[in-house]
């Protein structure tokens, strides 16, 4: 069954009051005063890490927050703190692991500097598998493009959600 052009373009044109009426509003809009979602997460420093993986989620974060750098003098203060855990998913007979699991949790706080307190606050996490062979190289490399993916993954959260929260404000 075809619809009729016409009918379609009338279809949209009777929808649209419904869907203006829905309070959408875009992520990454600026707002009448001129900020922007996007202006409040480049005005984030992110507390340094001294373990790889805090390394890694830290420099998504960079990257993707404030990809012209920082501001000089910024507003808030992310400080987030991770932990691995890495599970066994699939043993054969003869206890040869074949598949691993690798889980990646944060807990990050959002901190404005010129009160100290804490704005928003949240967990999330990332779980990648990954196969085992019986070549140890091949093993390594798999576990570490396992950390980097749930790194990455885990910094889009942070950012998504701190994104949500300053276009919620």
């Amino acid at each position: 069954m075809r619809v009729h052009p016409v009918l379609a373009v009338l279809a949209a044109f009777a929808l649209s009051p419904a869907l203006a009426g829905c309070g959408f509003k875009p992520l990454y809009e600026t707002r009448a005063d001129g900020s922007s979602a996007a202006t409040e997460l480049a005005s984030i420093t992110i507390k340094p890490k001294r373990d790889r993986i805090g390394q890694m989620v830290r420099n998504d974060l960079l990257s993707s927050m404030a990809p012209v750098g920082q501001e000089a003098a910024p507003a808030y203060q992310l400080d987030f703190a991770t932990r691995e855990q890495r599970d066994t998913l699939i043993l054969k007979e003869d206890t040869d692991v074949t598949r691993r699991s690798y889980r990646l949790t944060a807990t990050f706080d959002l901190v404005e500097l010129g009160t100290g307190k804490t704005v928003y606050a949240g967990k999330t996490f990332s779980e990648v598998s990954y196969d085992r062979v019986e070549a140890e190289f091949s093993n390594i490399q798999a576990r570490i493009n396992a950390s980097e993916r749930a790194a990455r993954e885990v910094s889009d959260n942070i950012r998504t959600r701190l994104a949500a929260y300053f276009a919620s404000k």
